[in-house]
């Protein structure tokens, strides 16, 4: 609280008339805050079009499909829901909000006056009996010169947007993250029935062995074969339910719960990918990302920073008017009684910060915040051409995994044709037990990577829609903040 000089009240215009020169003199300067004003750097350009993109595109993105919307697997939709309430980071990131609006109300609050109480002494060395008392209220407002608080202000402001940015991209993460955990889930559910289904068809073909070789056409060299190709699958099963149970935990923990498994009704199903995915425009990722935006906002503080210390660096940067109004008595005891009236004191007057010699403090504060800034550029930059590579890395992953899957369902047909046909020549004599076991191994084999790639395909859309920006809901963030 700046001190107050207590006059004598026949002098209060004097003071008020310097507080009223003053005052006006501070209104004139503080039209203007020095520092650099943001504007987007011109290095920040994105490509007209995406690596990959074929056909012309339009506005219109998958992003701006609701997450709800993006899944049809409604046991899907409910996870998410459920870890759009109970995810920690999630939370984490929204009590970040809250704290940032709280940090932009109390830079706000500067601009406004600031009203306190005192009770001071002045003692006289040579006599006690001579020492004066006060009380009273002081009031304080300071002015903003050179636009110190306004950048203050501006930097504030612009860290509360980067926070609820930095809430929306874990959100879209997160809602990326549960989906893909989830076709995980569910692709391994595939692979385990794929396994029992394959331990049940090589115990059959076991069996035929032991037939066969009861009626002489078999040896027990091929029922041994039998026997080692079946404890082969078997042991695929164990590590199968581990990596299950492993994934099932992750999004226990997604889910912000303690491992445990995942209800699911349903038989494993995957969404269909759409053959032709609409992803907007390059520049589009500028405004609908939420992690490049949040890059740009602390930019944006960043450069505001600037402003408040170059401020900083001025004499008179800022102007306070105090007014005093109270009691002043040689004794503390007759401050406040009628004994021995204390003399009134009315007092307005300037009060002045200035800085004269900072020993190049002043110089090196604005070169630190310059440096801060030119690290926020080239993290913005650096943003911008990732979110571009991710895009970019999603379409090439989603176009080339559609062949993928086409050649293992061509694969998987004709394994499955080849046993077939291998069993019959094998019952017939014309072929070893050796070959009939090459061809289960081919087809297992041959299912486990068509599961596989259907996962790959889900997960590129995923990622693709999450790069494109989406995923992020500000109705769900308000609701986590009870608005």
């Amino acid at each position: 609280m700046p001190a107050s000089v207590p006059i004598p009240s026949s002098a209060c215009g004097g003071g008020l008339g310097w507080g009223l020169l003053v005052l006006t003199t501070a209104l004139l300067l503080s039209a203007c805050a020095i520092g650099p004003d943001y504007e987007r750097p011109e290095s920040v350009t994105p490509p007209a079009d995406y690596r990959g993109i074929a056909a012309v595109q339009t506005e219109k993105s998958v992003a701006d499909t609701a997450w709800a919307q993006m899944f049809g697997d409604p046991e899907l939709v409910a996870v998410i829901q459920q870890a759009l309430t109970t995810n920690l980071d999630l939370l984490s990131a929204v009590a970040r909000v809250e704290e940032f609006r709280a940090r932009q109300h109390l830079a706000r609050s500067a601009f406004g006056p600031q009203l306190g109480a005192n009770i001071s002494t002045s003692p006289n060395p040579q006599s006690r009996e001579d020492a004066s008392y006060s009380g009273g209220l002081s009031l304080t407002w300071e002015l903003d010169l050179f636009g110190k608080l306004r950048r203050s202000n501006e930097a504030a402001r612009a860290q509360l947007m980067a926070s609820e940015d930095n809430a929306r991209a874990v959100m879209s993460a997160l809602v990326a993250s549960v989906a893909t955990t989830w076709f995980q889930l569910r692709e391994l559910d595939a692979e385990v029935q794929i396994i029992r289904d394959t331990i049940h068809s090589q115990e059959e073909s076991l069996a035929l062995v032991r037939s066969l070789m009861r009626n002489g056409v078999s040896s027990g060299a091929e029922e041994q074969q039998a026997i080692g190709q079946l404890a082969t699958t078997r042991a695929q099963l164990p590590l199968a339910l581990q990596n299950r149970a492993q994934v099932e935990n992750f999004l226990q923990y997604l889910l912000g719960n303690p491992p445990d498994e995942i209800a699911r009704s349903q038989p494993p199903t995957f969404i269909i990918v759409p053959p032709e995915i609409p992803v907007g425009l390059p520049a589009q990722l500028l405004e609908r990302r939420p992690d490049v935006r949040l890059l740009e906002n602390s930019l944006r503080a960043a450069t505001a920073q600037i402003g408040v210390a170059e401020a900083n660096r001025f004499p008179y940067l800022s102007i306070g008017l105090t007014s005093f109004f109270g009691l002043v008595s040689p004794q503390l005891a007759h401050l406040f009684d009628g004994d021995d009236p204390a003399t009134e004191v009315l007092a307005i007057g300037p009060e002045a910060s200035m800085p004269i010699f900072q020993s190049g403090g002043g110089t090196a504060n604005v070169e630190a915040a310059r440096a801060v800034q030119r690290q926020a550029e080239l993290a913005y930059r650096g943003g911008v051409l990732q979110a571009l590579r991710e895009v970019a890395d999603s379409l090439v992953a989603t176009d080339q995994v559609r062949e993928l899957i086409a050649q293992n369902e061509v694969r998987t047909g004709a394994a499955a044709e080849t046993l077939r046909l291998q069993r019959m020549r094998y019952r017939a004599g014309v072929i070893s037990y050796i070959e009939v076991l090459d061809a289960e191994r081919q087809l297992f084999s041959s299912q486990i990577d068509l599961a596989r790639s259907k996962l790959s395909q889900l997960q590129s859309y995923i990622d693709l829609y999450r790069a494109l920006g989406g995923g992020w809901s500000d109705a769900e963030l308000q609701k986590l903040q009870g608005k």
